[in-house]
C-alpha cells in the first residue's frame, strides 16, 4: 500500500505521498503509524504464524472456517471499500470524477460483454490472478516505503533497485504458486534452481533494513524493519512450500497471505480516514471519518453477510460482480494512492 495520507487521495500502490500527509511532524517521527498494538497486529500482521498453526492443527474444519471469514468478512470488504474512497469523496468530484467514471464503464462494460458472449469467467479469473499478484506486490512495497521514509537519499539509486527487487520477489512467489510452475517436470527443474537465487532477495532486503534501522534512528525505524521481516518471511515460506511441493502448506500460506494483505489494507485506510485532515472536513467523508470504527464494523458485517447470501443464492452473478469490483479496486488503487507529479523547478 502506500504512504501517508493527505486525503482520501491517500497514497498509491506505490504509496509514496509522504510529504503531503496531514499528520503532524511528531507523528512522522513516531515509530508507529497509529500505535504499538495497532501497527504490530493490523499492519505488521505478526499473528500470521498463529493462523498457520491453527490451520495446520485444526484440520479441514479449521481451514474451512478460516477461509469463510477471510473471503466474506476480510477480503470482500477490503475490495468494496475502495468504491467508497472514490465515489464517497466530494474532493474527487471537484478534482474530476470523469476519469473514475470512464474506468468504471470500461471495466463493467467490457466484462459484462465478455461474460454474456462467452458464458464463462475463466479467462477473467486468469486476468484477476495476474493483476492481483501485481496489486499484492505494490501494496506490500508501498507500506514498506511508509515505514522506511527518510532513510534513503533522494539521489540514491538503491530505493529504485530495492523497489523492483521487493516487487519481483513477491510476484515470483505468487507466480510459483500457480500450478503450471510445478506440475511440469522440465519447467520445475530450472525453476527449482531459480528459487534459491530468488530467496536471496528477501535476505538482502531484510538485512539491509535492520542494518539501516540500527544505524539510522533506531527508535523511529525498527517497526518498519519488523514489517519487512514479517512480509518477506511469509512469502519466503510460501516459495519454499512450492519448492518442496507441499500442496497443503501452500494452501495454508496462501490463506495467511490473503488475510495479511486485506487486513493491512483496511488498517491503512482506517489510519487515513481518522487523520486530522479528513475528520475536520464538513462533508460525508469527514462525518464518516469521525465515526470510522463504527461505520467500518457495520460495513464489514453487512457486506460479509450479503456476500455469503449472494454466494448461496446467485453464485455466477455474485462471482461476476465480485470480479468487476476486484478490477475496479486494482484500478482505483493505482489512481487514488498515487503520488502526484511535482512541478519542475525552473
Amino acid at each position: 500500500m502506500a504512504t501517508a495520507v493527505a486525503s482520501p487521495d491517500l497514497t498509491s500502490p506505490e504509496y509514496q505521498n509522504l510529504e503531503n500527509s496531514s499528520r503532524t511532524s511528531d507523528q512522522h517521527k513516531s515509530k508507529y503509524l497509529v500505535g504499538s498494538w495497532f501497527d504490530l497486529i493490523f499492519i505488521c500482521n505478526l499473528y500470521w504464524p498463529l493462523i498457520l498453526l491453527i490451520d495446520g492443527w485444526g484440520g479441514l474444519r479449521a481451514h474451512e472456517s478460516l477461509l469463510f471469514w477471510q473471503v466474506f468478512f476480510v477480503t470482500t470488504p477490503h475490495r468494496w471499500i475502495t468504491l467508497f474512497l472514490v465515489f464517497g469523496d466530494r474532493e474527487k468530484y471537484a478534482q474530476g470524477i470523469n476519469k473514475y467514471l470512464i474506468v468504471t464503464l470500461l471495466i463493467v462494460g467490457s466484462m459484462s460483454l465478455l461474460w454474456l458472449s462467452v458464458g464463462s469467467l475463466l479467462c477473467l479469473m486468469a486476468v484477476d490472478y495476474v493483476w492481483n499478484a501485481w496489486h499484492f506486490a505494490a501494496q506490500h512495497h508501498g507500506i514498506y516505503r511508509i515505514y522506511s521514509r527518510g532513510q534513503s537519499s533522494n539521489y540514491s539509486i538503491w530505493p529504485r533497485c530495492e523497489k523492483w527487487l521487493y516487487r519481483s520477489f513477491i510476484l515470483y512467489a505468487i507466480a510459483r504458486v500457480a500450478g503450471w510452475s510445478w506440475s511440469n517436470e522440465q519447467t520445475s527443474e530450472w525453476l527449482f534452481q531459480l528459487d534459491y537465487l530468488m530467496l536471496a532477495i528477501p535476505v538482502l532486503i531484510v538485512m539491509r533494513q535492520w542494518i539501516a534501522s540500527i544505524g539510522h534512528r533506531w527508535a523511529e525505524t525498527w517497526t518498519g524493519a519488523l514489517y519487512t521481516t514479517s512480509v518477506m518471511t511469509l512469502f519466503s515460506c510460501l516459495l519454499l512450500a512450492v519448492h518442496i511441493h507441499s500442496e497443503k502448506l501452500v494452501i495454508q500460506l496462501a490463506l495467511a497471505s490473503a488475510l495479511f494483505h486485506a487486513v493491512e489494507y483496511l488498517a491503512i485506510v482506517s489510519w487515513s480516514m481518522q487523520s486530522t485532515r479528513v475528520v475536520k472536513r464538513k462533508d460525508l467523508f469527514g462525518y464518516v471519518g469521525s465515526r470510522w470504527i463504527g461505520y467500518l464494523v457495520v460495513f464489514v458485517i453487512v457486506l460479509g453477510a450479503g456476500a455469503w447470501a449472494m454466494e448461496h443464492g446467485a453464485v455466477k452473478l455474485w462471482a461476476a460482480i465480485n470480479l468487476m469490483v476486484a478490477f475496479l479496486h486494482y484500478s482505483f488503487d493505482g489512481m487514488i494512492w498515487k503520488k502526484p507529479r511535482q512541478a519542475k523547478v525552473l
